[in-house]
């Protein structure tokens, strides 16, 4: 009866056998959209696959649901390290991992693993033109981020009041550079050649960033 017991015992501990994600850390805020993913498994066990979601939910098996899948990749040599070749977005994952035991090659799945990539932005290049017939300004901004979307900001002031302010929503595309071109059209009540104070903000996902620079009337 005794070794009945054993022999259940270890089963059932073989059937507990599972990958143990280690980083990035339950909890934690990675500052890369390409973050490294290192886990470990057990000496009986191969890594099949790695699962990245926008929920934790899992199904009664242990996967993550379809529609809340955000990047997988299938591990054909037991990788217990990975970094996804598309850029992630700013914003809370949950990751896990999918093992199977090389004997009775019973699956499993580890359990959910939270973190957060922290959103960033980068101001590449501000660049104005002016149409001296035309009477306007052209301002052009240019930026990397993470998030899906941000607000570019234009203003302009004379002697420290706003004469003129503008904010448009930009649509955001992770890992490629974007750009928007904003119009000023010079009022008459100000002269052609007026010194005046151009300030550029980018806001998106909490992140700010931005710059000034000294600029004349169209």
């Amino acid at each position: 009866m005794a070794a009945v017991v054993a022999v259940a015992l270890v089963a059932a501990g073989a059937a507990l056998g599972v990958a143990t994600p280690l980083g990035p850390p339950s909890g934690a805020v990675v500052y890369s959209s390409h973050p490294i993913f290192t886990w470990s498994v057990p000496a009986n066990e191969e890594s099949d696959a790695i699962y990245i979601a926008s929920k934790p939910d899992t199904t009664p098996e242990g996967k993550f649901f379809d529609e809340n899948l955000v990047d997988l990749d299938l591990l054909t040599n037991n990788e217990q390290q990975w970094s996804p070749s598309s850029p992630l977005y700013a914003g809370a994952y949950w990751w896990l991992i999918w093992s199977h035991d090389r004997n009775t090659f019973q699956s499993y799945y580890s359990t959910p693993s939270g973190f957060t990539v922290a959103p960033s932005l980068t101001l590449l290049l501000v660049k104005t033109r002016r149409y001296l017939n035309l009477h306007w300004l052209d301002v052009t901004v240019r930026w990397t981020a993470n998030v899906h979307t941000l607000t570019a900001k234009v203003r302009l002031l004379r002697r420290g009041k706003t004469v003129w302010s503008r904010s448009e929503g930009e649509d955001n595309l992770v890992g490629s550079p974007g750009s928007t071109t904003i119009t000023w059209y010079r009022p008459r009540r100000i002269k052609q050649g007026t010194r005046l104070k151009l300030q550029v903000t980018l806001v998106g996902g909490g992140a700010k960033k931005a710059r000034a620079l000294v600029v004349r009337a169209p």
